[in-house]
């Protein structure tokens, strides 16, 4: 009887080292922890957590335009960022927001008011964030992800609009470094704008809703209608002509994305 035990105990003992193996072998196969990464990655998407804040835009190889808006006193749950270097182009006056940081280095910062018109220069980050509307205004503003540029210590700061915009013509350099150039760009009413050509590919961000013609190289003019926070992709080389038969100035930021001659 005493053997019988001990072959019984054995034989389970077996038994259980086999199942081990064997688990331990499907937990290994690759489609496995490729779908559980993707389920991590999908979950902690902006565009899936929260798709009525966030809405991509436009996307090439050199960027993603994302529109964003918080409608007042919105609380939006964690979610992830790409580690890019990020233009924030502002589109309306809006309050205060909260960015509660819940990766692996946890705090908490507050965007302080802002001006529509203005933009905001921000340094490649991991970020994980919860999102916490402060205030009665929404706030509606495009994330430019730049995917292919690797930037200096120069790359950052805050960038007010200007407070006397000319009604005129212009082009007025609000920030420049090796990497990026960005330009304010005023086509006043009545009156037709040649944008100068441009080595570097760049977007052209209406700040202005419009309505005009545009052409490309000295093409025929052709009509279209842009909103506010609308983009236009140029690529490089190209001469953008833009006619504006209203009777108010537009306002554009072009960001051009300086290539390495």
């Amino acid at each position: 009887m005493k053997r019988l035990i001990i072959l019984a105990a054995a034989i389970l003992l077996v038994l259980t080292l086999a199942l081990a193996q064997t688990q331990e072998k499907k937990s290994d196969k690759p489609g496995k922890v490729e779908q559980q990464n993707s389920n991590l990655t999908s979950s902690q998407d902006p565009y899936v957590i929260a798709p009525q804040a966030y809405k991509r835009e436009f996307e090439n190889e050199q960027v993603r335009v994302t529109r964003v808006r918080y409608e007042p006193r919105e609380i939006i749950k964690s979610h992830d960022h790409p580690k890019l270097p990020t233009v924030y182009v502002y589109l309306s006056d809006s309050g205060p927001v909260r960015f509660i940081h819940t990766g692996e280095e946890k705090f908490t910062t507050v965007r302080p008011a802002v001006k529509a018109g203005g933009f905001r220069l921000g340094r490649p980050a991991n970020e994980t964030h919860k999102v916490e509307s402060l205030s009665d205004q929404p706030s509606d503003f495009l994330r430019v992800e730049l995917k292919d540029l690797v930037v200096d210590g120069t790359f950052r700061g805050r960038f007010p609009p200007e407070t006397n915009q000319s009604a005129e013509n212009s082009e007025k350099v609000g920030f420049e470094n090796q990497q990026l150039r960005i330009v304010r760009v005023t086509c006043a009413a009545h009156n037709v704008c040649k944008l100068t050509a441009q080595t570097s590919p760049y977007l052209l961000v209406a700040l202005t809703s419009s309505q005009l013609k545009t052409a490309t190289n000295n093409g025929d003019l052709s009509n279209l209608k842009m909103e506010l926070g609308q983009t236009m992709w140029v690529d490089s080389g190209d001469r953008l002509r833009l006619e504006n038969s209203g009777n108010t100035p537009l306002r554009f930021l072009r960001i051009e994305l300086k290539v390495k001659s």
